[in-house]
Formats: structure tokens, sequence, C-alpha cells
């Protein structure tokens, strides 16, 4: 049995970022998918193959956000010269 302090407490909310990354990162994954057979079907392989980057980014960004958090932080830190 769960008490009212437990049931009201508040959290960090890591969960629900979890959970909105997951839900509309595969998503955005699907479409990105879709449109990409419909490039390819249509030969269009520049449209294609610029679709099929931005899902690997987008996926690393779903699947591993913790680790494109690290390198995109160190990137900017070399760019803007404080690392």
């Amino acid at each position: 049995m769960h008490s009212v302090q437990q049931l009201a407490a508040i959290t960090d909310g890591s969960s629900l970022k979890t959970w909105v990354l997951a839900i509309a990162g595969n998503l955005f994954l699907a479409v990105l998918a879709l449109r990409a057979v419909g490039h390819f079907f249509k030969k269009e392989w520049g449209e294609m193959i610029t679709l099929c980057l931005a899902a690997i980014f987008v996926g690393a960004i779903v699947w591993f956000p913790d680790g494109v958090k690290t390198v995109l932080t160190d990137l900017w830190g070399k760019v803007s010269g404080t690392s």
C-alpha cells in the first residue's frame, strides 16, 4: 500500500523525458523511414540520403541521449574554445 507522501511526491521528470523521447522519437523515425522509401521509389537519391542522415541523428538522440549530449558538449567546447 502506498502512503499519501509517496503518491504525492514530486519527481525530477526523468521518466517523463524518457517516455517523450521514446514515443516522439520513434514516431519521427517512422515518418522519416516512410519518406525515405518514397524517395527511393522516385529515385530521388539526394533527399533519401539526407533523410537517412537525419534518421541516424534522431535515432542517436532517442536511444543514446546522454552520449549525444556529451559529444555535442565536447564539440561546442572545441568550437567556442572553452575546452
